[in-house]
């Protein structure tokens, strides 16, 4: 009788702990596009939603730092995508037009432009605990018309079962974006 209400504790406990698994990040892939056509991108700086300051530009280079680690592209160093963009005078990245990225994509020499925002970066507290939590959204738009053909949003951090159960210790600001970025460079390149 012990080892049944054993086992029966250990499967649920499993339960629990397999159901709190991290939020999966929300992808949009189009399917008619030949991915294999894109092969020189450029990433535009990152809009900051949040009351981080400097976290866009934290994001963008930890990106950039994933894309390259990734070697699926060739990616357009940074001050070029700069000098690209005043010599065009885009400035709010966010919102590109089609001939905006049709034009950057053609005075960089890229099939794609990579597009991304820090939509959030808290420290939430529960308790006398306290974790990391941030949100992104980063998309792809090819440069011959102009139109997304991936676009992931993804947020990691908090503290999760095991952490709160354990008393695990909690991962730094950069940690978090860091992981967040792999989780949505996983949905495009592996």
């Amino acid at each position: 009788m012990k080892n049944l209400k054993l086992l029966l504790l250990l499967g649920l406990l499993t339960a629990v702990i397999g159901g709190c698994g991290g939020i999966k990040p929300t992808v949009f892939l189009h399917q008619d596009y030949n991915f294999a056509f894109v092969e020189k991108v450029a990433v535009v700086p990152f809009e900051d939603l949040s009351s981080d300051q400097g976290a866009s530009s934290r994001a963008t280079r930890l990106f950039i730092g994933q894309l390259l680690a990734k070697n699926a592209f060739d990616v357009v160093e940074p001050g070029e995508v700069s000098k690209a963009m005043m010599k065009l005078s885009i400035s709010r990245t966010a919102e590109l037009s089609k001939e905006n990225s049709k034009q950057l994509g053609a005075e960089l020499g890229v099939q794609a432009i990579f597009l991304g925002s820090v939509n959030e970066t808290a420290t939430v507290r529960s308790g006398n605990s306290a974790s990391n939590v941030v949100t992104m959204t980063v998309r792809l738009v090819e440069t011959e018309q102009g139109v997304t053909i991936w676009s992931a949003s993804n947020t990691t951090g908090g503290k999760g079962f095991i952490k709160s159960l354990f008393g695990a210790g909690e991962k730094s600001k950069a940690e978090v974006m860091r992981n967040c970025i792999k989780e949505i460079t996983k949905t495009l390149i592996d």
